[in-house]
C-alpha cells in the first residue's frame, strides 16, 4: 500500500517531516535544487581507481596522494604518472620495480643506468635535473626524483644503515 508520497514504507509522520528514503534531510536548498547531492568530486584518495588521464585536471601532487592511499602501484596511477611525466615516469616506475631506490643515513640514492644519483629535498644531482628542467616549475622532475616519490609512497625504498658518503667510493 502506498501512503500519499508514493513510498510504500513511509509513515504519515515521515512524509510530513521529510524523513524517509527520498528525504533531503530537511535541507531546503537540496529540496529546491534536485542536483544538490552529498556526492563530492573525486579526491586524491579516490584517484587510484580512476581511469588513465582522469587525474590530468588534478594537481601533480594527487598521483602521489593516490599512491600513498593505495600503498601499491595500481595500473590507473601508473598510467597517470606516465601520462604526466612521459619517459621520466616510465623509468621511475621501472627503477622502483627493480629496487633501485636506496636510502642511506645521509642521502637517498637512485641507481641509474651508468651512475648513482643523490636525490635530496626533491632535487637531484643528475644532468637532466641540472640542464633540462625548469627549476621554477616544481612539477618538472627527473626520473630519479620521481622514483623516490613513488618508492616512498609504496614502501619500496631499500634502507641501508650506513652513510652513503662513506661507501660511495667503494660502489
Amino acid at each position: 500500500m502506498t501512503r500519499g508520497d508514493g513510498d510504500p514504507d513511509a509513515t504519515p509522520e515521515a512524509a510530513a517531516t521529510g524523513e524517509g528514503p527520498d528525504s533531503t534531510d530537511g535541507d531546503p536548498a537540496a529540496a529546491a535544487d534536485p542536483a544538490a547531492t552529498d556526492e563530492e568530486e573525486p579526491t586524491a584518495a579516490d584517484a587510484a581507481d580512476l581511469e588513465p588521464g582522469a587525474l590530468a585536471d588534478l594537481a601533480a601532487e594527487d598521483w602521489r596522494a593516490a599512491l600513498a592511499a593505495a600503498g601499491e602501484l595500481r595500473p590507473p596511477v601508473v598510467a597517470e604518472i606516465i601520462t604526466l611525466h612521459g619517459d621520466r615516469g616510465r623509468r621511475a616506475i621501472e627503477a622502483v620495480g627493480e629496487g633501485r631506490v636506496k636510502r642511506y643515513r645521509d642521502f637517498t640514492v637512485v641507481v641509474g643506468y651508468r651512475d648513482e644519483h643523490v636525490v635530496e629535498d626533491g632535487g637531484c644531482d643528475c644532468r637532466d635535473a641540472t640542464y633540462n628542467l625548469d627549476t621554477s616549475d616544481p612539477s618538472e622532475r627527473c626520473w630519479h626524483a620521481l622514483a623516490v616519490d613513488v618508492a616512498e609512497r609504496v614502501d619500496r625504498v631499500d634502507h641501508h644503515d650506513m652513510w652513503y658518503s662513506e661507501v660511495a667510493e667503494f660502489l
